[in-house]
């Protein structure tokens, strides 16, 4: 015979068998008892509940700490792979903060502790660095970190608090430090890789009203297969345009300005490479190709 009753990892409405002492959440895949489903076990572990409290006070703060250039993993061909092992290595974490969301009175306020502990850890990283320089590229280290590992590993989180602690997290963190970091997904980004997408040029024509199948993007990603990628200089080129692009259209999506931008990138860069790649010129095209990359990472990256 089958009750309804709530997973105690995930808080999903699952149908148990009463003859079974342990079954296999059909959501969260975790194995549970069937007494703590339908609510018969009641006596709250007040010890588990202390253990899972500090484990993930203590690994959000590690986070911080361990976040070192988080930019050379962020690659087509090693995202996928690296993010499989940033989330299996999280897994008891979220574990634990699901047992206590589960069991805490506010659960809502101790989502909110865990994310301004994260960001306070982040800010007196920041303070901590007396050169600007090194202050900079710390911030776009954990920017990177946060919008393409740990956002997206906690969205993959099959639990009821995973996209409100996502929320809390990149809320908190842009308002306090300043920034622009989306609420992206692991598909999102994978698929942007797969896709071999060209980001700018892509935006810029979506701006402007043309299509994914427009000419100007046709030619360009004719140009980037037959040419950039068959010398070495050009692969490098294209490497680098792939690990900024993605972060370069997202800054240019929170400016008021964006349609101007990409008006300005049009005229300046894509239309004269167009015609450069028309007449031929390639060895041209890719020098304004590198100018533009190099502009842009200067403006949206530096």
């Amino acid at each position: 015979m089958f009750k309804e009753g709530t997973c105690p990892k995930c808080r999903e409405t699952i149908q148990v068998p009463e003859d079974r002492e342990t079954i296999l959440c059909m959501y969260c895949g975790q194995e549970i008892r069937v007494d703590e489903v339908l609510g018969k076990k009641k006596q709250f572990d007040i010890v588990r509940y202390g253990e899972c409290y500090n484990r993930a006070m203590l690994d959000m703060k590690d986070m911080i700490r361990t976040c070192e250039d988080p930019v050379k993993r962020f690659k087509k061909d090693s995202y996928e792979g690296e993010f499989e092992r940033f989330h299996s290595s999280h897994r008891e974490m979220y574990e634990a903060i699901a047992f206590v969301y589960q069991n805490d009175e506010q659960p809502d306020r101790w989502l909110q502790k865990l994310a301004d502990l994260f960001v306070s850890e982040a800010k007196s990283a920041l303070e901590s660095c007396k050169n600007k320089g090194k202050k900079n590229q710390l911030q776009l280290d954990m920017n990177l970190m946060l919008g393409v590992y740990l956002i997206p590993s906690i969205r993959k989180y099959p639990a009821k608090f995973s996209e409100q602690f996502a929320d809390c997290i990149v809320t908190t963190w842009n308002r306090e430090l300043k920034a622009s970091v989306g609420k992206s997904s692991f598909d999102d980004i994978e698929s942007g890789f797969h896709k071999k997408l060209c980001y700018i040029t892509t935006a810029v024509c979506e701006s402007i009203g043309k299509g994914l199948d427009c000419y100007e993007l046709t030619l360009l990603k004719q140009y980037r297969d037959e040419h950039l990628e068959m010398t070495q200089e050009g692969h490098e080129l294209v490497e680098d345009y792939y690990n900024i692009a993605p972060t370069i259209v997202k800054r240019i999506e929170k400016r008021s300005e964006r349609d101007q931008i990409y008006g300005a990138l049009y005229q300046n860069y894509i239309l004269p490479c167009v015609e450069m790649i028309e007449e031929k010129k390639y060895d041209a095209c890719r020098e304004q190709y590198e100018k533009m990359v190099l502009e842009l990472k200067a403006e949206y990256i530096s």
